[in-house]
């Protein structure tokens, strides 16, 4: 079960995918990117109307649920999830990264993406906690396969 430190840090995780969010709103543009690494590494302000690598383009109904879902679902059902360290700290960057999106759908209709490294389409803290979580249950199933295997 996640206890108060865990709920902690999905805030925290979520409070900072916020607020760069809001400071990407405020700050960047549609139009100019603000270059880190020429040809490598910007800063630039996207509206995505649509999921991770621009699927389901304008689904907002469809794509608001799935959030829920997994949000709602994760919390429901985190027992059953949860079989380690590296599966309860999953289950936290995906609550923390799940959240931030689904705020922005909610309130916006559209994620604000804004860090753009080329080789993939541009994104935020959200979906690289989102990427932690699948990173971390994936090493959950190896780990957790290999010592039922050994056992």
């Amino acid at each position: 079960m996640l206890r108060l430190k865990h709920y902690l840090i999905i805030f925290g995780l979520f409070f900072l995918d916020q607020l760069s969010k809001f400071f990407a709103s405020t700050h960047l543009s549609f139009y100019d990117a603000f270059v880190i690494i020429p040809s490598a590494f910007s800063f630039q302000l996207v509206h995505n109307y649509g999921a991770a690598y621009g699927i389901f383009q304008n689904q907002r109904l469809f794509l608001t649920l799935v959030g829920l879902v997994v949000v709602v679902g994760s919390i429901i059902f985190q027992k059953m999830i949860i079989q380690s360290k590296l599966s309860k700290y999953g289950l936290v960057f995906l609550l923390g990264g799940a959240l931030g999106n689904l705020v922005d759908r909610i309130r916006l209709g559209y994620v604000v993406d804004f860090i753009d490294i080329r080789i993939f389409p541009v994104f935020n803290f959200a979906d690289i906690f989102i990427d932690i979580a699948i990173g971390l249950f994936v090493l959950e199933l190896v780990y957790g396969f290999k010592n039922k295997k050994d056992a």
